[in-house]
This record gives C-alpha cells, sequence and structure tokens, in this order.
C-alpha cells in the first residue's frame, strides 16, 4: 500500500521525468536508516545545593521536589492559569476556604503503590505538622472518597490554589514515612510519583536516582539513562571545570533561583567551546531594596533619586548580556504587565536634582550585599560609582550570609541588593512575601500597596485579579518603592555528546511549562 510521502515523491519524480523527455529511467532512491544512539548508563550534573533527601525545616531541596514529588497543580504564567497535573479539577468552595481535588487514576508512586486521596491527605496533615508553610496554610483535608479530597484552608484567598502549585506542597507518598501514614512519624526518604526515585545519598557529596517507570510509562517515553548522579559542587568555577574536565556531564542552575547557579560571564564562552547552553527567562527580578522607614529613603524623592541613577544596560554588561535589565517590574509573561505600560528610566540629569531639591547632595548611605553572591557585589559596586555621580556617598559592605540576614531582617541598613518574584510557580507566593503587610521579608509594603496586594491574592476571578495586578504595578512605580535591575534567568549547560533540547527541558512531556530545569529526557551519546 503506497503512503501519502510516496505518493508525493513519486509525483514529484514523474514530473521531472516529463519535464526531461522521458530521457532517463526512473531510479528509485535507496535510504539507508539511521541508527538510534546509544546513550551510557549514567548521567551525570554538577549542582550547587545539597538535595536534602533526609529533610530539614523546609523539607526535602528543590531538584527532589520537581523530580521525585509531583503537585496537584501546575503554573501556566503566560496565561495566568492554573492547569491539572496530579489533580484532574477542582471545585473552589466558601471564597476558597475549601479546594475540594477530584484526582487523576491510575497514578502510581515510584515504589508501586497507588496516588490516591489518602496520599493527599497524608501529605496535607504532615505539612501541617513539619513545615512552616504548611503550618500557616492548612487546617485540614477530608478524603470524600478515593480520588476525591476536600482541603480546608486557615483563610479564604486565592492564595490557596496558587501555594498548590509551590515548591513545599509537592504529595508525597504516606510510605515515606514510618511509621507508614503517621504525619507525626519520622522522615525517611521521599516516595513520590514524579520521573526520578531515589537510589542513594550522601550529604553534601552526592544524589543518586533511577528513572521511576511508573512516571515514564505514564507518558510513554523511555529514558536514556539507567541512573542519575547529581554531585553537590558548590563553587560556581568549580562547577564549570568539572563540566570541562568531563567530570559531570552538565551543570544546572540551583532551581530555586538566585544563587549557586553558573556565572552569566562564562555562559558565551561555554557556547563558544561547543557546549550546548538552553536558558530561560524566569519572572525573577533583582532589584534594589530600601529601608523606607528612615531617611534619607523614606522621602520619595530619594527613592526616585536612585531609580532614575541606575543605567540598567551597564548593569546587565556584568553579566555579558545574558540577563535582560529590567524596564519593568517583572518580565513581560507575567499577568498585567503589558498591559500596565509603566516603564523604569534612566535620567541622571533628573537624579541628581533632586538629590539636591531633597538636601542629600553629599550624603553618605550604606548598602549592604551577601557575600555569596559574587555577581550581585559587582552589581552594588557599579550602583555605588552611579550614584556617585548625582551626589550620594555610598558606602558598601560585604557580608557573610548570616550577617546579611540580620541586618536584613532588623533593618539595619539603608539600601541591598535583593530580589522579588522566582520561577513561575513562585509569582504569586513572592507576591505575597515581599509585598503583604506584616512579612519579615517584605521588600516594600506602603498602605496603597498593601491594600492592593491583598486584593491580588484573594481574587479568584482573573481579569479582576489583573486590573489589580496592573494597578499594583502602577503603584510600585510612582511611590519608587524597590528598583528594578535585570531579570533573571534559568540555565542548563551540557557537554557535546549530550542530547538534550530546550522544550523538554521546560515543559513537561504533556506540554505543561517548567521553570525549572527537568531531566527526564536528556542522555549522554555513548
Amino acid at each position: 500500500m503506497i503512503t501519502r510521502r510516496d505518493f508525493l515523491k513519486y509525483v514529484a519524480l514523474s514530473s521531472a521525468t516529463l519535464l526531461l523527455g522521458c530521457a532517463k529511467k526512473e531510479v528509485t532512491p535507496v535510504t539507508t536508516p539511521t541508527a538510534k544512539p546509544t546513550y551510557k548508563a549514567e548521567f551525570v550534573l554538577g549542582y550547587g545545593k545539597d538535595h536534602k533527601l533526609k529533610g530539614g525545616k523546609w523539607g526535602i531541596g528543590f531538584f527532589p521536589k520537581i523530580h521525585v514529588l509531583e503537585r496537584l497543580v501546575e503554573y501556566d504564567l503566560k496565561h495566568d492559569e492554573y492547569v491539572p497535573s496530579l489533580a484532574k479539577k477542582w471545585e473552589v468552595e466558601k471564597d476558597g476556604k475549601i479546594i475540594t481535588f477530584e484526582l487523576n487514576k491510575g497514578i502510581k508512586f515510584s515504589d508501586g503503590s497507588e496516588f490516591n486521596a489518602e496520599a493527599v491527605k497524608f501529605t496535607v496533615e504532615w505539612l501541617k505538622l513539619n513545615h512552616p508553610l504548611g503550618a500557616e496554610t492548612f487546617e485540614s483535608a477530608d478524603v470524600v472518597d478515593d480520588y476525591t479530597v476536600s482541603i480546608n484552608y486557615k483563610d479564604a484567598m486565592f492564595f490557596n490554589l496558587a501555594k498548590m502549585a509551590e515548591f513545599h506542597m509537592s504529595i508525597m507518598s504516606p510510605k515515606s514515612v514510618k511509621p507508614e501514614g503517621d504525619p507525626k512519624g519520622e522522615f525517611v526518604l521521599p516516595i513520590g510519583s514524579g520521573a526520578f526515585k531515589v537510589v542513594d545519598y550522601k550529604e553534601e557529596q552526592y544524589a543518586i536516582y533511577a528513572p521511576n517507570e511508573f512516571w515514564y510509562e505514564r507518558f510513554g517515553i523511555k529514558p536514556k539513562f539507567k541512573r542519575f548522579v547529581v554531585k553537590f559542587i558548590k563553587d560556581d568555577d568549580t562547577r564549570v571545570m568539572a563540566l570541562k574536565s568531563g567530570e559531570v556531564d552538565a551543570i544546572s542552575d540551583y532551581v530555586h533561583g538566585g544563587s549557586a547557579y553558573t556565572p552569566r560571564n562564562l555562559l558565551g564562552p561555554l557556547k563558544r567551546e561547543g557546549y550546548n547552553v538552553f536558558k530561560r527567562i524566569i519572572p525573577l527580578t533583582w532589584i534594589i531594596a530600601f529601608n523606607y522607614k528612615k531617611e534619607p529613603f523614606n522621602d520619595v524623592k530619594m527613592r526616585e533619586a536612585v531609580d532614575l541613577a541606575v543605567n540598567r544596560d551597564d548593569v546587565v554588561k556584568i553579566f555579558d548580556n545574558q540577563v535582560l535589565p529590567a524596564r519593568t517590574l517583572f518580565i513581560e509573561d507575567a499577568p498585567g504587565i503589558k498591559e500596565a505600560g509603566v516603564t523604569y528610566e534612566y535620567d541622571p540629569k533628573k537624579a541628581k536634582e533632586l538629590v539636591e531639591e531633597a538636601g542629600y547632595s553629599g550624603a553618605e548611605v550604606d548598602m549592604i550585599v551577601d557575600k555569596s553572591q559574587s555577581d550581585q557585589i559587582l552589581v552594588c559596586q557599579l550602583i555605588q560609582q552611579q550614584l556617585k555621580n548625582i551626589g550620594l556617598k555610598v558606602k558598601l559592605e560585604v557580608l557573610e550570609s548570616g550577617a546579611y540576614k540580620e541586618r536584613r531582617d532588623s533593618g539595619e541598613y539603608d539600601m541591598r541588593m535583593y530580589y522579588i518574584g522566582g520561577t513561575d510557580r513562585r509569582f504569586y507566593l513572592r507576591m505575597y512575601w515581599r509585598f503583604y503587610p506584616g512579612n519579615k521579608w517584605s521588600a516594600y509594603v506602603s498602605e496603597r500597596t498593601g491594600e492592593l496586594c491583598k486584593k491580588i491574592l484573594k481574587e479568584f476571578d482573573k481579569e479582576k485579579r489583573k486590573r489589580y495586578l496592573i494597578e499594583f504595578y502602577k503603584a510600585i512605580h510612582d511611590e519608587h518603592g524597590v528598583v528594578p535591575l535585570y531579570f533573571d534567568i534559568m540555565t542548563v549547560v551540557t557537554s557535546k555528546n549530550v542530547d538534550a533540547d530546550y522544550y523538554s527541558l521546560f515543559h513537561y512531556p504533556n506540554g505543561i511549562p517548567f521553570g525549572e530545569p527537568l531531566f527526564y529526557n536528556v542522555g549522554v551519546r555513548a
């Protein structure tokens, strides 16, 4: 039986023969089948953070939360929609005080046990007892039937649904603890329904995973490795050297965002040397945060002056232009950003005039930065020079992480390097942590912005929520609450013999977009 492709070839060849006056006898081309590549049994990744597979205050690390566990829902930033994952659909009751989830059937955890409503109830109860975010979020969970569970939240708000896509709300098997299914039990190892299952782990050295055969069967694909080894290499430059020496097959950023990443100014050289560089822009914005409750930055004119003094094009040169200058509060895919129509400008002349008008010309201000964030130190040094040009003397203090956090939380600073947002799933969580009244990790809160943040996190209607977001962006801009500097990225760099592609690195097999890199489809050619 002739296929459509063969038919088109036949028609094309026949037409060519007629045009040549049948001068030559038609010859059917012979093609040699392309051999399928073979892959090494082991894939090795260099990574900057321990995976905490034995747990901790905030549970296991973010990498296993993404690869070993899954969530009831996922978040599509571009469309500002929560999409089904482990849950098939859900019903919101009492303005979000109760959300009832109908679960997908036929999903198994990596040990072969069944994912069901009891597993969700267990996870909710475990998080409530053992996790800071769970403790402030959940009241209880009720099993309606084997595949339906109602979750009761402490407050009635849209934010409850948003949290269910968060790293920390990932669902685990009741067998992850001993005694099995006891929320008060001892955490042993994470057992999830995601692409990987845990094989071995040595704190601060490595984690070893194997493919979860049930996950791969669910999506109809086959793994290209038998073992996935993650070596913990804290130093950024040392991870790059491990890639170049062949010690690891790839290096990746810490999926939390903002630290333990491949130095941005090395991405270009690595690409020119033949390494595969994949990068995805995420809604994580590095900013200058002010101590806006005391002089001089309790004066909006002084905050505006700093905003206008920053040349963002010079900032991104520090990163070899691998990141983008932040002329808006978040990337354009973030809900409401394009519609808000507000941008941050560079005008050093006006900035200097504002400093003089406010009476602070020649004043000294301090700026703190975390010593572990080497790129941000360079950014602060540049800002120090740019603010000198408008009449401000900046005393830059590079602090150890612990000292930085103490100064941040106590308010003993004038300015600091900070970040808002995160990977896509954290958009609303960081809205809460950075702009909601009363949080210790806030970047800026005024009466106007605080009330808008409350409305955003309460509103289920997407269009109404977008209108509040637009008002919020305008308010932050009008009040010059923070100074956006640049948009960060999430990267993966692989050796030349690694098969990987952008789509599968940043999407689930069913098309759900991911802000964090996924390694289910990578392989090292033998």
